[in-house]
């Protein structure tokens, strides 16, 4: 696996982590990584590549796109893996922005 593969494979999986363990948005993930939006917006729309599905529930009554993301199933990915590794897959994405 190159390294850029590896930092998308680690993003994915911090994105995943945060939505399954908090109510987050595009605003509230950005704000939490400092990732660009584009780059959220595609990490998001990837997440299935991993096995993992991810939906974005919409709120009654509010305007388009107010809601919150969902981890819907992890699919091949053991969350018990991600919780051990996300100090190593966050290092990994900090690294790569001070660089």
């Amino acid at each position: 696996m190159t390294r850029r593969s590896q930092r998308a494979f680690f993003r994915k999986l911090y994105l995943a982590w945060l939505i399954d363990n908090g109510k987050h948005n595009l605003r509230t993930l950005q704000a939490k990584t400092g990732m660009p939006r584009r780059t959220l917006q595609d990490s998001l729309k990837d997440l299935e590549d991993i096995g993992i599905s991810c939906t974005f529930e919409q709120s009654d009554g509010e305007r388009n796109n107010c809601g919150l993301y969902r981890v819907t199933d992890w699919g091949p990915i053991r969350r018990s893996w991600v919780r051990a590794n996300l100090p190593c897959c966050a290092r990994s994405l900090i690294k790569r922005r001070l660089e």
